[in-house]
This record gives C-alpha cells, sequence and structure tokens, in this order.
C-alpha cells in the first residue's frame, strides 16, 4: 500500500512559513508606543533617572529600544556603556542587539551635534574686539 505525500508536503510548507517568527523571536517584535505616548511616559521621569527610563522599558520592552534611545539622546552620557548595561540588567537579552544600537546611534548623533557646534566660528570666537 502507498502512501500520500500531500500532507507531508503541507506540513512542510507550514513550518516554512511559521520558521521565521519562530527563530526571529522578541527582536521583531515593533514598538506600539505612539511617539506622544512615549514623550508622556518619559516625561514621568525625574531628569536624568536611569533607573526610572529602566523601569519603562521593562514595562513595555517592545519599546526598550526607543526608550534607552531618549534618554541618551536627552541626558547625553558621557559613558554610553554605563547606560547599555543599566538597560541590560533589566531585560531580557534577546533585546541586547536592539539596545545596543540605539543607545550607540544616539551617542554618535549627541557626538556629532557637538562636533558640528565646536567647529563653527561663532563657537570658537564668541568675542568680537575692536572697532
Amino acid at each position: 500500500m502507498k502512501r500520500s505525500v500531500k500532507p507531508l508536503v503541507l506540513c512542510f510548507c507550514c513550518a516554512l512559513l511559521f520558521l521565521p517568527f519562530m527563530t526571529a523571536g522578541p527582536t521583531m517584535a515593533q514598538c506600539n508606543m505612539t511617539s506622544v505616548a512615549l514623550d508622556a511616559a518619559v516625561a514621568s521621569c525625574a531628569a536624568g533617572d536611569l533607573d526610572c527610563f529602566v523601569a519603562l522599558a521593562k514595562s513595555n520592552v517592545s519599546c526598550a529600544a526607543n526608550i534607552a534611545w531618549m534618554y541618551v539622546i536627552l541626558y547625553a552620557p558621557d559613558n554610553p556603556d554605563a547606560v547599555l548595561n543599566a538597560f541590560l540588567a533589566g531585560l531580557p537579552s534577546a533585546y541586547a542587539d536592539d539596545l545596543s544600537a540605539s543607545i550607540g546611534a544616539a551617542y554618535r548623533a549627541n557626538q556629532a551635534e557637538q562636533n558640528a557646534g565646536s567647529t563653527t566660528s561663532t563657537n570658537e570666537y564668541p568675542y568680537t574686539y575692536g572697532n
């Protein structure tokens, strides 16, 4: 008696459809907070309170990278590694790459802004003499 291969092929095709979702895990989760909601949540933290930002990220892990980015942009810490370590300590390791990328991008943006300001003649020579 010969068995049909159709059920086997069908199972294989279904498995291929769901494989990307199973392997990607939480990093495929997308932040569901609007920018207004994110701004309001961040405003509830005292200025520079890293623990508050980490707590916000814990309560909405899909937005953790955005919250970490916002902290670095707002407070321009000298050591982004300390910020990254604080977020990594409070969140699942599956978010490490996203957190590292967002904190690094925010830090580089802050550095670029500071460097741009320091190379303008207005900032280098704030006082005029003579005349």
